[in-house]
This record gives structure tokens, C-alpha cells and sequence, in this order.
């Protein structure tokens, strides 16, 4: 279809249009990238507005980071087949990096919500609280036979978390089978967990009582004693697992000693 002068576009109508500056436009025509479909007399460069889908589809590929080299060879050379076949491999490329920043993100929101809970929390105050259900991975079994120190339970866990699909990333804490297994020994969970939003395992929602203390990993101060204290006190007993997790640890506290844990354990009024 032949283009009538009056359809034709200056650089300037034309930049404002696609958005891509007449300094780019220019240089794409120097390199024989992309030419106008006009010269004046006056050497101005004038445009189709078909040029528009021409110029958005090399723009794609400028973002998707493509050579401009690479550009120029899909646009002399192009057909659907070729195009595909730069597209499926971009796809693949783009996929990865859509799934690293997604799990970026989980990382930073479950950091974010932890801390902030410890911020928000009254470390003095053993409280009864409704929980939503909290995803988790929970690992394997912790071997105290094989090894009674509590590091060498969160190394091997290291060791293994890809196979249990856990990222270490995200914060560890311990679960425990228990309110008396954490009683009796609170630095050694049955297994370590990790607080994961794509994670198959899970908290329940439930009623949960909530106790905060300052302590390094593995330690409980007389953070036992004041929870047996309010469940008597309150006439609650406890149901199924404890979990122990560190809202605020060596990534926002310099001392160990004053990391902040968080426990929580299903309760009812006892029978």
C-alpha cells in the first residue's frame, strides 16, 4: 500500500509517539537498524505510522537485552520461525529470573513480618492468641544420639536443605514435638523448620500461646517456668507441637544474647 506524504511522520511527532528518542532513532538509521520511510529534500527523516509496531518490537528486544547486533539479524532476516525460536529461548531465561525475584520477595516479606512482630511485642507479657495457619517446611529428624550439640543438628540440616527443599534464606527455627520435649530440652527441637510461604507443611490456625525472651540459640532463660505458670494460672493445656522461631536475630541484633525468640504452642482450657 503506497504511503501518501501526508501520512508521514517528522522525528519529532514520531519520538513523541513510541517514546524512543530522536537521538536513538537516528542512530538506529546510521546503523541500518531501523531507516525511515522518508527523506525530505531537506535530508529530514520522516516515518510511517506502521513504523510504530516495527520500532515497539526492536524496543521488546532492546529490553529483553539483546544485542543490538542480534536485533539487526532477526530484522533483516525475519521470519515467524526465527522469532520463535528467540522468544522460546528468552522465555526460559525471563522464567528463571521471574522465579528468583518472586522468592526474593518471600524472603523479604516473611524477614519483614517477623521483625516487625518483635518490634510490636511485649517480651514481659505470655499472651493467648488466635494464629492464621503459617506455612512451613519442616526438616529431618534431628539425630541428639549422633550428636548431643545443637550445631551439629542445624548443620546437617544445612547440608540437606535442598534436598528438603528448604531455604535457608528464610528463618530457621525449631520444632518440637511437645511442650514437655521443650521443657526438658529446649536446645534440642525434634526437627528444624523454616518459615516458608510456599512451604507444604504448616502451623495450624488455631489458639496459640505466645512468649517472647531474650536469649541466644538454644538457651530459655526462665522463659520455661513463667509459661507453666500462666497455663496453671489460666487452667489451659497445651496441644501438639511447640515452635520456637527468632524474630530478631544476628541479622538485626548485635549481641546474642539479646536475640529476641518467640514460642508458640496450641492451647485449650484443660479438662
Amino acid at each position: 500500500m503506497a504511503i501518501l506524504k501526508n501520512d508521514l511522520l517528522s522525528i519529532k511527532k514520531f519520538s513523541q509517539l513510541t517514546g524512543i528518542k530522536q537521538s536513538t532513532l537516528r542512530y538506529y538509521d546510521d546503523l541500518g537498524l531501523f531507516t525511515p520511510a522518508a527523506r525530505g529534500e531537506n535530508g529530514y527523516r520522516y516515518y510511517s505510522p506502521v513504523q510504530i509496531i516495527t520500532i515497539n518490537s526492536i524496543s521488546l528486544l532492546h529490553q529483553l537485552d539483546m544485542p543490538i547486533r542480534q536485533i539487526s539479524e532477526i530484522q533483516n532476516n525475519r521470519s515467524p520461525e526465527m522469532l520463535l525460536e528467540v522468544l522460546n529461548a528468552k522465555e526460559s531465561t525471563l522464567e528463571a529470573e521471574y522465579i528468583n525475584i518472586e522468592r526474593s520477595y518471600s524472603v523479604v516479606k516473611t524477614l519483614k513480618r517477623l521483625i516487625q512482630q518483635g518490634l510490636a511485642a511485649d517480651e514481659n507479657v505470655i499472651e493467648t492468641v488466635y494464629l492464621d495457619d503459617m506455612q512451613i517446611v519442616i526438616g529431618p529428624v534431628n539425630d541428639f544420639k549422633k550428636s548431643p550439640y545443637f550445631y551439629d543438628a542445624f548443620t546437617h540440616l544445612c547440608s540437606v536443605a535442598k534436598q528438603y527443599r528448604i531455604d535457608l534464606r528464610l528463618p530457621v527455627g525449631g520444632y518440637f514435638t511437645d511442650f514437655n520435649a521443650w521443657c526438658e530440652e529446649p536446645g534440642r527441637p525434634a526437627h528444624f523448620f523454616s518459615v516458608d510461604p510456599k512451604g507444604l507443611d504448616k502451623r495450624e490456625a488455631g489458639k496459640y500461646l505466645v512468649a517472647y525472651q531474650r536469649a541466644y540459640y538454644g538457651e530459655t532463660g526462665d522463659l520455661t517456668d513463667r509459661v507453666k505458670k500462666y497455663l496453671d494460672d489460666n487452667d489451659l493445656m497445651t496441644i501438639g507441637p511447640l515452635f520456637t522461631i527468632f524474630v530478631h536475630d544476628e541479622l538485626s541484633i548485635d549481641d546474642p544474647e539479646n536475640y529476641l525468640m518467640q514460642v508458640t504452642i496450641e492451647v485449650a482450657p484443660a479438662r
